[in-house]
C-alpha cells in the first residue's frame, strides 16, 4: 500500500508539473501578443513573460538541477528584469526546455528518495516537500497568468483548467 501511494503521488506530481499546468500556462501565452506578454499593471508587478521565465528557472533550479542532474545556473534576477523583446516563441523554447527536463527528471525519480534530504534543508528538509514546493510554486503562479490573460483577453482562456485536464489524461 505505501509504494502504491508513493507511485499514484509521484504520477500526480508528473500529470501536473509537466502537462497539465504547463498546457495552461501555454493557453494564456498563445493568445497575448508580444506587448501583452511584457505588460505589467506597475512597477512592482511582473509581466506574463517575467512569470513564465520565473517559473522556467525555479523549476530548472529545485527539480530538474537538483533532483534530475542537469546543468543550470539560475539568474534569479534577470528572471524579472526582462522587459522584452524577448519574443514569444523564445520565451516558450526556453519553457518547453525546462518542461522537458522536468519530465526526465520526473520519469525516471525513484520514489524512495521522497524522504530523502534536500540541498537546502532549511528550506525544504526531504525532497517530498521540495517537489510540493514546486508544484505549489508553479501551481500559483500559473494562477496569475491565467488572470492576467483573461484581464488582457476577454473569452480567451474560458474553461482553461478543464481543457487542460481532459488534453492530458
Amino acid at each position: 500500500m505505501e509504494q502504491r501511494l508513493a507511485e499514484l503521488a509521484l504520477d500526480s506530481l508528473r500529470s501536473r508539473i509537466t502537462e497539465i499546468l504547463p498546457a495552461q500556462i501555454r493557453a494564456c501565452v498563445e493568445q497575448l501578443d508580444e506587448e501583452q506578454l511584457w505588460w505589467r499593471p506597475n512597477e512592482g508587478s511582473n509581466s506574463v513573460g517575467n512569470l513564465v521565465l520565473h517559473v522556467s528557472g525555479s523549476l530548472r533550479h529545485y527539480l530538474c538541477r537538483s533532483l534530475g542532474g542537469f546543468e543550470y545556473d539560475r539568474d534569479r534576477s534577470g528572471e524579472f528584469a526582462e522587459r522584452g523583446p524577448l519574443s514569444k516563441n523564445e520565451l516558450i523554447a526556453t519553457f518547453d526546455e525546462m518542461v522537458s527536463q522536468a519530465k526526465a527528471t520526473l520519469d525516471v525519480f525513484d520514489t524512495s528518495r521522497f524522504t530523502a534530504s534536500t540541498e537546502e534543508p532549511s528550506y525544504y528538509p526531504f525532497i517530498f516537500d521540495q517537489l510540493i514546493g514546486v508544484l505549489t510554486h508553479l501551481s500559483a503562479h500559473t494562477g496569475q497568468i491565467i488572470f492576467v490573460a483573461k484581464l488582457m483577453k476577454e473569452g480567451a482562456v474560458d474553461e482553461i483548467w478543464i481543457r487542460a485536464h481532459k488534453l492530458n489524461r
